[in-house]
């Protein structure tokens, strides 16, 4: 029954965007002892961890990226419940300022000679949103950008609600037929800009940076095509694995190792 009740909990938790002692207690129809009990175990054995004070409380997966409202708000296929402001930036010059404060990362742990390249990858992938989708939102404008930091490592997801990568690509390069093929070529293949854009080719200087060291990863979703890359990708592709691929627009998902 133990055994039972604790995959039952960590099955809700993995499925939402984390969850409290009460939700749980709702969702399973047993004792708040009891659950708190599980918990206790669950976080002796190192499988979960707990954010936030006292009732406020939520309990996630262990060193997991939380990335729950960014998938929500992603994969909405009508217009989004929830656009909260302090991830959404509707604005180049919000994401530019935003990014401006990721400066001092290097308090949280990122070693500081990794901060430009941290910097330079979100930079790249966050203007991509708007050099590519400008006047073709599906209904919110602009770029999700949420940083955290958990189980020693930096998370960076970056979102939007644009056309996606086979519609933006495919004006340059009409040979492309399918979503894998789009996004495949977007961070692999040089690609010939068509006045007055320039599709995409900083997203190979994106790879390189992640690919050229240990304890890097980054995955992308647009529509049904996933890739992935560096030593952490595959942990980044999880999670993307759970974002709507019949949404339209892009996601990214970065995990970078700290000191």
């Amino acid at each position: 029954m133990k055994t039972e009740s604790r995959s039952k909990i960590l099955k809700i938790i993995n499925q939402g965007a984390g969850a409290r002692p009460i939700e749980l207690v709702r969702s399973l129809g047993i004792s708040a002892q009891a659950i708190h009990r599980h918990l206790k175990a669950l976080m002796s054995a190192g499988v979960l961890e707990s954010r936030g004070r006292g009732p406020l409380t939520r309990y996630f997966i262990a060193g997991a990226a939380e990335v729950g409202k960014a998938r929500r708000w992603y994969s909405s296929t009508g217009a989004p419940i929830e656009s909260p402001s302090e991830f959404l930036c509707g604005t180049r010059d919000v994401f530019s300022a935003r990014l401006g404060r990721l400066s001092s990362l290097p308090r949280a742990g990122l070693k500081e000679q990794d901060l430009p390249l941290v910097l330079s990858v979100i930079g790249e992938v966050g203007n991509n949103s708007f050099d590519h989708n400008l006047g073709k939102w599906r209904d919110d404008p602009g770029c999700w950008l949420e940083t955290q930091i958990t189980g020693g490592r930096l998370w960076i997801c970056l979102a939007d609600r644009g056309q996606g990568v086979l519609r933006s690509l495919s004006r340059v390069d009409p040979a492309l037929q399918d979503e894998h093929a789009a996004l495949t070529a977007a961070f692999e293949r040089t690609l010939s800009g068509r006045a007055p854009e320039k599709r995409g080719n900083g997203l190979k200087f994106v790879r390189r940076i992640v690919t050229g060291s240990g304890g890097r990863g980054l995955a992308c979703r647009s529509g049904a095509a996933l890739v992935a890359y560096g030593e952490l990708g595959g942990i980044c592709r999880e999670e993307l694995a759970r974002f709507s691929s019949q949404a339209g627009g892009t996601a990214t998902l970065i995990a970078w190792d700290l000191k």
